[in-house]
């Protein structure tokens, strides 16, 4: 790996990633690596991805100020808001506490942009965050799948797809919907994350959420196709479970991306009732048994990241709040690497400074 790896401008692409310096940073050999907030932001180059994320946002949806809105014109830009809410994942705080953090810590705020002594206040920052929508947070995490993947850390070859259910908050949450997967684990109000995620470095590289009563299936395709579009993915080999099965995306991994797939396959199903041998059974269990990476993935997602810990409504929150957790583990995993700590890419509690100073 070099010492120092760029992003590359082109001026022609409005969808290029920012310029940021990617070296390698002093190594750390303490025992936890405990990077404070304005630390997180600079190893990640969160300001240059999220000014990045909103340019790209508003050239695409076109937003223009609202004609109804009167008053002085805004001090806070979106950028600073997105690497607030950052923050505020990553540390699991609430709007309050992070808001109180940022007006004590000038060297938080001014990594935020922030200019000095003025940092934003809390019910403006509710109000905010929330209304950009799903695209500044979803770009955001673009810019932090890239810079891994220019340092060569995602490989994008081999790939593994799965999605797991977020419970919903609110029982009268408009766009969450019923989930019945199977009769031992019962029902559940909410969300279904789907994810395509690089095995050999855990993490995750495309997301869509809907809905928890969505089937798998539909959505392996716009996945597959969104991360080789963003990235440009040499994906060889693509791995699933059975609820993936189906003809269609079959054809498109064969002949749109001319990989193979290891996607399980229930000999019952459509009245099959043909015994497997054992050669085939030992073969089967050895190549299945590396998709279970993904499974740990939702596992350390869910219980050390705050995946399911969020008091939110709406598919747009839903969106946003899984775009901040994905970005936070890359974020991690992005500092560890850079303080020649690789040993720690998936550990937030070894990593953040979860004991900050007053």
């Amino acid at each position: 790996m070099s010492d120092c790896t760029v992003f590359s401008i082109i001026e022609s692409n409005p969808l290029a990633p920012p310029e940021v310096e990617l070296g390698i940073l002093p190594a750390r050999l303490s025992k936890r690596l405990w990077v404070t907030p304005a630390e997180f932001l600079q190893t990640t180059n969160a300001a240059a991805t999220a000014v990045w994320a909103v340019q790209v946002s508003q050239s695409l949806t076109r937003s223009l100020p609202d004609p109804g809105r009167r008053g002085p014109k805004r001090k806070y830009g979106e950028s600073s808001i997105l690497m607030m809410a950052f923050i505020q994942v990553a540390w699991q705080m609430g709007y309050e506490m992070t808001v109180d953090y940022f007006r004590t810590h000038p060297e938080a705020a001014q990594a935020a942009g922030f200019a000095e002594g003025r940092v934003i206040g809390i019910g403006q920052y509710w109000e905010r965050r929330q209304r950009p929508g799903i695209w500044p947070f979803w770009f955001f995490f673009l810019g932090m799948v890239w810079q891994l993947t220019r340092l060569k850390i995602i490989h994008g070859v081999d790939v593994i797809l799965d999605s797991t259910t977020q419970c919903a908050w609110y029982r009268g949450d408009p766009d969450a919907a019923w989930s019945f997967p199977k009769p031992w684990k019962g029902t559940l109000w909410g969300y279904k994350v789907h994810t395509l995620l690089c095995r050999w470095s855990q993490l995750p590289i495309m997301f869509l959420v809907t809905p928890a009563n969505r089937h798998d299936s539909p959505l392996a395709i716009p996945l597959l196709s969104l991360a080789v579009a963003c990235f440009g993915f040499p994906i060889a080999i693509v791995r699933a479970d059975a609820a993936y099965f189906s003809y269609a995306l079959l054809h498109y991994i064969r002949t749109a991306l001319h990989a193979g797939f290891v996607i399980d396959y229930n000999l019952r199903k459509q009245g099959k009732k043909a015994l497997a041998t054992l050669p085939f059974i030992r073969q089967w269990r050895f190549h299945l048994k590396f998709r279970s990476v993904i499974e740990r993935h939702f596992a350390w997602a869910k219980r050390y990241f705050g995946l399911e810990a969020a008091r939110w409504k709406g598919l747009t929150s839903a969106y946003q709040h899984t775009a901040l957790v994905y970005s936070v583990m890359l974020g991690v995993a992005l500092t560890a690497h850079r303080f020649q700590r690789p040993d720690l890419a998936g550990s937030r509690l070894r990593v953040l400074a979860i004991h900050m100073p007053a």
